[in-house]
């Protein structure tokens, strides 16, 4: 392609485990491209600082540039070299390959501009690709042994460490914040002195201490969970330990390292607890009953709001005129930071009694409801039947295009023309196969109406004959799905989905 006949590209710039200080190579690269494109006198859009990655499917960035190559938004993509595409898996690289092919895309370096349509070019792609597999594979193994080489030598070379440390770059060395200090004895201070886990949670949220690792991708702080507070007392590097090794991926999966594989040693950071007293705690804790530990309540992990869908969380309280009660609260918040407007309620008798009559008690609009659901069920397969006939037609039909096409009975603008509105027609029986199976699947589940009754039955002998908070929330498990909770003013409305 003459350079005259490109006006738009996207300028890529990605980062690559082997740069050194990255934001210095980056800046060397951005000036280098951009004043390629500035002395051709063309308008680009520029995609930096792209995520690393081995695949494209944890690459969200990479995955939308190529969705806009793919569009053909641009006449060329500008790199400095082409394995900074990508590193990844050889599926990785024909994606990217057919990519730029299909949408008649070049790639655009310093030195080059490569059309793979052209033979000489295509070849010049994949000898590249594989070189680029090459290089990435090397890199890995010599990162993993200069971590292995530190962590023998006492140095972090595991990424962010816990709460309350922080890794200083200048000195390379993991150092306590002061800042933080105080919380982190308060922590564990509380724990000797008998105060459980959860009760450490809530005080570390209400006072508003950010969470070590428990941020939402939009940057809100989901709040302390009793598993972050363990980690941290549990920890062994707080005693001064360093560990690497404790995980490691085999063929896609992760998985656990006896602990005689790892590599434990003292490190050079400074030490913060002595271990034995909160470790007989977590065991003593660890031989209780499971559900005596969590806390269970009738209707743990049963209960959901009506204005968010999220599910309600409970609290132990206590006052002069109730006494010890418990109360279900909703604790969600939106991307924009402000809460859910549900209000909450104290779980006394009255509303239990209330849900006892509302279960057992069927709305006959449910009843009619799953009459219905065996309806649908049935005519749902009908169709999914006629939808696959269509789908395999539609498929053979692009197969013979594709053959049409390579046996140049069709010009290639005839072939991309047909070809995308057979794609538009698969992509929407596809689209439309998958809603109607999930329709068949959850209507196969679907209970019948005899099955609710004798349910009911075996809810209200357990019910009768429970004690315990885990009692009365076993038998609601045999019964109920979840419990859908609304409030207005004084009158809360309970929405009963059987299972």
């Amino acid at each position: 392609m003459e350079s005259k006949t490109i006006k738009h590209v996207a300028v890529y710039l990605r980062k690559s485990r082997d740069d050194g200080e990255f934001e210095d190579v980056l800046s060397k690269h951005r000036d280098t491209l951009l004043t390629l494109v500035d002395n051709r006198n063309w308008t680009y859009r520029l995609f930096e600082k792209v995520a690393s990655g081995e695949k494209i499917e944890s690459r969200k960035e990479m995955q939308k540039f190529l969705r806009h190559v793919e569009d053909q938004l641009y006449d060329g993509v500008v790199v400095m070299d082409i394995d900074r595409l990508g590193r990844g898996e050889n599926k990785d690289w024909a994606l990217i390959k057919d990519t730029f092919l299909n949408s008649e895309t070049v790639i655009i370096t310093p030195n080059k501009i490569y059309d793979l349509e052209i033979d000489n070019d295509d070849v010049s792609f994949d000898f590249m690709s594989i070189f680029a597999r090459i290089e990435y594979k090397t890199i890995k193994r010599r990162m993993k042994q200069g971590k292995e080489a530190g962590a023998k030598k006492g140095m972090w070379t595991n990424g962010k460490p816990p709460f309350p440390y922080y890794y200083d770059k200048n000195t390379r060395s993991v150092l306590v914040d002061e800042t933080k200090r105080a919380i982190y004895r308060a922590i564990v201070e509380k724990y000797l002195n008998g105060t459980n886990l959860g009760h450490i949670a809530i005080w570390l949220t209400d006072n508003k201490i950010p969470t070590p690792y428990n941020i939402k991708p939009d940057g809100k702080n989901k709040g302390w969970l009793n598993i972050t507070v363990q980690r941290l007392l549990a920890s062994e590097i707080h005693l001064g330990y360093i560990t690497y090794g404790k995980t490691r991926s085999k063929r896609g999966q992760v998985e656990l390292v006896p602990e005689e594989e790892r590599i434990k040693v003292m490190g050079t950071h400074e030490k913060l607890k002595e271990h034995e007293a909160i470790m007989e705690r977590l065991l003593k804790n660890r031989m209780l009953n499971p559900n005596s530990r969590r806390n269970i309540f009738p209707l743990s992990g049963l209960l959901y709001c009506e204005k968010c869908g999220s599910r309600m969380r409970f609290r132990v309280g206590e006052n002069k005129k109730q006494g010890q009660h418990w109360s279900a609260l909703c604790y969600h918040q939106y991307k924009d930071g402000s809460k859910c407007e549900q209000r909450g309620k104290v779980m006394d008798a009255d509303f239990f009694n209330s849900l006892y009559d509302r279960i057992i008690h069927v709305d006959p609009d449910i009843l009619r409801e799953i009459e219905l659901h065996g309806s649908r069920y049935n005519d749902a397969q009908t169709i999914i039947e006629v939808k696959e006939q269509a789908l395999k037609k539609q498929k053979r039909a692009l197969d013979k295009l594709h053959e049409s096409y390579e046996e140049d009975m069709i010009t290639k603008q005839v072939f991309l023309e047909r070809k995308a509105v057979r794609a538009r027609q698969i992509q929407k029986l596809e689209e439309e196969l998958k809603d109607l199976r999930k329709v068949v699947v959850d209507e196969g589940n679907y209970p019948t109406v005899e099955q609710i009754y004798e349910r009911i039955g075996e809810f209200r002998e357990l019910w009768g004959a429970a004690v315990t908070s885990e009692e009365k929330n076993r038998a609601l498990k045999k019964l109920v799905e979840r419990i859908v909770y609304d409030r207005e003013g004084n009158r809360v409305e309970l929405t009963v989905c059987y299972k």
